[in-house]
């Protein structure tokens, strides 16, 4: 049986004519940029195959809107602090009369999201995972609107949504040493750079020691993937240096929850020996041992106005790039306290 006309994909045409699916999305939006002979092989594919491109699709017309995450455990819906923005994109949503479908990814890859591929979505939520400039390029000439959530990507069209995570940790870090954690400073334990919010929570932490005239030693800033295995195994470093700090600010609740760990199987306490704070106020810090001071994030309103974005910016493809930020506060629990007060010296 022969192929319905119209039924093949926009990526069966572009396998067909051997280029991207951003590229042959961009023969039929008419990009300047596509070469006479690509545009001539895509067509050809184009008629051979039956394709018809479609009309960019309204949100009311297709219902259906896209989240999608890199492969990594760490930007999973299992994850205790991504399950909840997740969350809050559905109610959004479901508040809208829209659907959404959950899909990771290998940015850079040669393969597009399959949601895109199969043109099924208006919009895209894409996920902290501070994708390739080009690959996002790629969805967006194929037609499709996109919002980052917890990173940029300057001279693109799209929103972005964040927290404001420069001030959480800088809350984080004064916090500890108007309790008085001067000497030695706190110390951190965060990500890799690339990891936007981590990036920016590194930078608060610098300058709230910088606003009381401190700079933590190098061997004070630990470098963890945010997961409670490396919280643990970065505290056990800092407790092992000549000098422990008395503090600790842990840039996620769960390598917060890694390090409350490690104090305990050495004998130690918090807020006793050292007080740790963390960040996100995932629903498991309140109920810790001791419950977690940390950083309180609206994840859920982090993903509805992930939602409210991506409709407005479907609706108006035109408008300018919108950067905003959310709020984040201090939420004071039993983890941290003053430093331990030292032994005077025998006289």
């Amino acid at each position: 049986m022969g192929r319905v006309p119209g039924r093949a994909t926009l990526k069966e045409v572009a396998d067909r004519a051997g280029v991207s699916i951003g590229t042959a999305s961009a023969v039929f939006s008419g990009k300047s940029w596509v070469s006479p002979d690509t545009g001539s092989a895509v067509r050809l594919a184009a008629e051979e195959l039956g394709y018809r491109p479609r009309a960019r699709k309204a949100v009311r017309e297709s219902g259906l809107i896209g989240f999608v995450s890199s492969v990594s455990d760490m930007f999973s819906p299992s994850n205790p602090y991504y399950a909840p923005v997740l969350s809050g994109a559905q109610q959004a949503c479901a508040e809208l009369g829209l659907s959404m479908t959950y899909e990771v990814v290998h940015p850079g890859g040669d393969r597009l999201p399959l949601c895109v591929e199969r043109e099924q979505v208006s919009g895209l939520l894409v996920l902290s995972f501070a994708p390739d400039r080009d690959y996002l390029r790629r969805i967006l000439d194929a037609g499709v609107t996109c919002v980052l959530l917890e990173h940029a990507v300057e001279e693109l069209p799209v929103d972005y949504i964040r927290h404001d995570d420069e001030t959480g940790g800088y809350l984080a870090t004064r916090h500890l040493l108007e309790l008085g954690h001067t000497d030695p400073p706190p110390a951190i334990i965060t990500a890799d750079d690339r990891i936007v919010p981590a990036a920016r929570r590194l930078a608060g932490y610098r300058r709230a020691l910088a606003g009381h005239g401190l700079r933590a030693p190098s061997s004070y800033v630990r470098r963890s993937d945010f997961s409670s295995k490396l919280g643990y195994e970065q505290m056990a470093a800092l407790l092992a240096l000549p000098k422990p700090p008395t503090a600790v600010f842990c840039a996620n609740d769960e390598s917060a929850l890694g390090a409350l760990d490690a104090l305990r199987d050495r004998g130690l306490s918090a807020p006793g020996d050292v007080s740790v704070i963390g960040y996100d106020d995932v629903a498991m810090s309140a109920h810790a041992s001791p419950p977690l001071t940390t950083i309180a994030a609206d994840k859920e309103l982090l993903g509805a106005q992930a939602v409210w974005h991506l409709v407005q910016r479907i609706q108006r493809p035109d408008m300018t790039s919108r950067d905003t930020e959310l709020a984040v506060r201090l939420v004071r629990r039993r983890s941290t306290a003053p430093p331990p007060r030292r032994a005077e010296p025998v006289t």
